[in-house]
């Protein structure tokens, strides 16, 4: 199962159970949150965040005379999560839309191959989590 297919499930199965007026089956959440935000009514599906070894799913509960209240569950996943960035490589041969690839000497390839892999480390993928800034490549 792909990382996107198991957060689907998760939102899904933790959404029903909340619009059902039960607590998430699964999963870590703070209990006062979630009375809080019982008291504003109907749940909405909220943004999805990953951490290394959680899905932290957002559900939020509007309310149009005070703040919205949102309730995160954390869900473990069943392995690491790591950050995949596009390698540079990638990035010379988008041609409207589709993604080719590019060429390079053998020597270059695995070294490329070589500085990808080791950004896939624990300590070297890390960084990769939170909020972030948008980048632009030159």
């Amino acid at each position: 199962m792909s990382l996107n297919t198991f957060a689907a499930e998760k939102r899904m199965s933790i959404y029903q159970a909340l619009k059902s007026g039960q607590a998430p089956a699964e999963g870590t959440y703070d209990e006062d949150r979630l009375k809080e935000a019982r008291a504003k009514g109907e749940p909405q599906v909220g943004a999805t965040r990953y951490e290394p070894h959680a899905v932290v799913l957002e559900f939020i509960y509007p309310d149009s005379r005070t703040n919205a209240t949102v309730l995160e569950v954390r869900v473990p996943t069943p392995e690491r999560v790591v950050w995949l960035p596009v390698p540079a490589w990638v990035v010379e041969q988008i041609w409207e839309g589709e993604i080719t690839g590019s060429f390079a000497f053998l020597s270059d390839a695995e070294l490329m191959l070589s500085e990808f892999s080791s950004r896939l480390q624990p300590e070297a993928n890390l960084s990769n989590f939170g909020v972030t800034a948008p980048t632009r490549r030159g």
